[in-house]
């Protein structure tokens, strides 16, 4: 598989984020290093709670396997600011 902008390993390698073949996206594993601070116990617990979902996809989140929805994203955002206040 070609690239018309370069090679998609090497754009992966440089850019420090995964290619995901078919999908034509960098997906890079901030989100699950950002909750792991938030919540550094049972972390894929809280993030399956927060969103509604059961453990395992909270974990393909947390792991980069799949980008969450942006709304989840803002839900933990929420949640966040609702600990601190």
């Amino acid at each position: 598989m070609s690239a018309l902008f370069g090679n998609p390993n090497t754009i992966a390698r440089e850019t420090g984020g995964q290619f995901r073949p078919g999908t034509d996206k960098i997906v890079r594993r901030k989100f699950g290093a950002v909750a792991k601070v938030l919540w550094p116990q049972n972390t894929d617990a809280h993030i399956a709670t927060i969103a509604g979902v059961d453990v395992r996809t909270a974990r393909r989140w947390m792991a980069g396997e799949f980008e969450p929805p942006i709304s989840i994203v803002a839900a933990v955002l929420n949640e966040t600011f609702r600990l601190q206040g």
